[in-house]
Parts: structure tokens; sequence; C-alpha cells
């Protein structure tokens, strides 16, 4: 089933606070961009046969034409803010996001930046509304420019939008990375089920303990054991709605030693029990 595709021309704004089961499906996209930023719970977006998931902070921006398929993936509402728009001509001198896949632009500013992006969005929804009207003709009703000052505004909130992507974008370039990061998502990539330890992955990097801990956090933004845990709960899901392994084999696969201790974890971050995801996974179905 489609998703009903926005007008090109027409800027529209609003909230989400969806559980499992929303799914929005345009095969064809849209003839506008569209930008989305979740303040809670978490979603995923199927990006060129790939699946990726975001959470609070994570800003996304599509490209008129890009498939766009979202859903909200925990127990837990997906809160979000989205807009559909038509850029600005100037917008495209500084407008330099990397991309995930052709079309699709990821920006995490995480928990500690999302409420003034959140603040922003607010302002977009705000003066949205005004920028269109409903106005009768016959017995339709078609959506027709409204205020063009309170279109104005929407679009300078969306500009410090995505001057805050872009700016936290130029601030990454210009650091250098340190490529023993990278190499211990590496080493935790490639094994999951393996005993992975913050000593052993010192030793990997020859670090102590403690400079990895405090190196990690700066460079990835969170400590070992939150990605470790984050990684294999992600690789379960996926286990979970594409297999049909055993709940006790799938925490072995990932490394949980216990059954009952991966069915906790799971729950406390996805909000409902790897039996009860995996029967809502496989039910749910692209729906407008």
């Amino acid at each position: 089933m489609y998703t009903e595709v926005p007008a090109a021309d027409l800027l529209s704004a609003g909230r989400f606070d969806e559980r499992p089961g929303m799914t929005v499906y345009r095969e064809h996209g849209a003839r506008n961009w569209m930008i989305s930023l979740t303040v809670s719970g978490s979603a995923e977006f199927r990006v060129a046969d790939e699946r990726v998931f975001t959470d609070c902070g994570d800003l996304v921006l599509i490209a008129p034409g890009v498939t766009q398929h979202y859903r909200a993936r925990s127990a837990e509402p997906w809160a979000s803010w989205w807009a559909h728009f038509q850029p600005r001509a100037a917008w495209f001198s500084w407008w330099r996001l990397p991309e995930l896949a052709p079309g699709f632009s990821l920006t995490r500013f995480g928990p500690g930046h999302v409420r003034q992006a959140e603040a922003a969005f607010e302002r977009v929804h705000r003066n949205a509304a005004q920028s269109t009207l409903d106005v009768p003709q016959g017995r339709m009703v078609s959506r027709q420019r409204g205020d063009i000052f309170a279109t104005e505004l929407a679009l300078n909130a969306i500009e410090e939008l995505l001057l805050l992507a872009a700016v936290k974008h130029e601030l990454r370039q210009a650091r250098q990375p340190d490529p023993r990061a990278q190499q211990v998502l590496d080493a935790i990539a490639a094994d999951l089920a393996a005993p992975l330890t913050v000593d052993g992955l010192a030793r990997l990097v020859a670090l102590s303990p403690s400079r990895l801990a405090h190196m990690f956090r700066r460079e990835v933004g969170d400590s070992i054991i939150n990605v470790v845990l984050a990684m294999r709960l992600r690789k379960a899901a996926s286990l979970l709605e594409f297999t049909d392994r055993a709940v006790g084999q799938i925490a072995t696969d990932v490394g949980f030693s216990s059954p009952y201790y991966f069915s906790r974890q799971f729950r406390n971050r996805v909000g409902i029990t790897p039996s009860e995801y995996r029967t809502v996974s496989r039910s749910v179905s692209p729906a407008g």
C-alpha cells in the first residue's frame, strides 16, 4: 500500500507519536524534500536495501524522487518531527551533507543538542500551518498558498536545521578521527558472539582500559559497553525478523550467555520481548 504523496509546491510539517504498525511507503518518493528529527523512541528507514535506525537526535533528509520507506520500530512511541519543503536556491551554495545513499542523509545530533533542533521544528510546524489555506472548490477542498510571511519564517527554521547539520559535518571532517576507535568497532562487528571485554579491546589497540574508554567515548559518543549491547541487540532484531531461529539460539549467536539476560536487555531497549518483536515485525506491512 502506498502513502499519499504531498503536493510538491506546498510546505507542510507535523509531529508523529507512533507505535509499531505505523509505516510510510512512497516507492517513488515525493517531488519535494523531506526532513525528519527523532526526539524519542526509534525508527527504521529502508535505504538502498539496507536498514538505517534512528534514535533521539537523529536528523534524516531525503531528496525528491528517493523512495520513502520507514516505520516506528519499538514499543516506546516513536516521537518525531517532519516537514516537506522546497529549498531556497541559495542554500545549495553551502548545502554539502554526506549521504549514506544517493539522496539520503543522516546527521546524528545526539540527545545533548536535540532541544535546539526540536525548537526549530516547532517553529516550522507553527508557521507551516499558516502557510497554506483550505480553499473550497465546489464539493472539494484544495490546499493553496496562504500567508507568505509564515512560509518564509518556516523556511528560516528549516534553513537553521540544515545549517546545524552542515556545521556538524564540517567540524567532524576538520578533526582527524582516531583510527583506533574504528579498529575497535571493526573488532566488535567481526564477531558479536565473542566474549568482548574492555580489557581485551584495549590490548588490541595498545591502550590502557581507561584511556581506551575515554578515547572511544570521545570519538563515537558512547561507551564501549553500550555500543556492544546496541550492536548485539540490532543483530538479534534482524535475526528475529528474518529467520526462524529459536530465541535462545539467537541469544547465543549474538553473544549473550543467558537467554533470560538477553530477553531482559532486549525488552529494556526495544520495549517488548524478543518473541513479541518477532510477531510485531512480521505482521507490519506498508500502510498509509
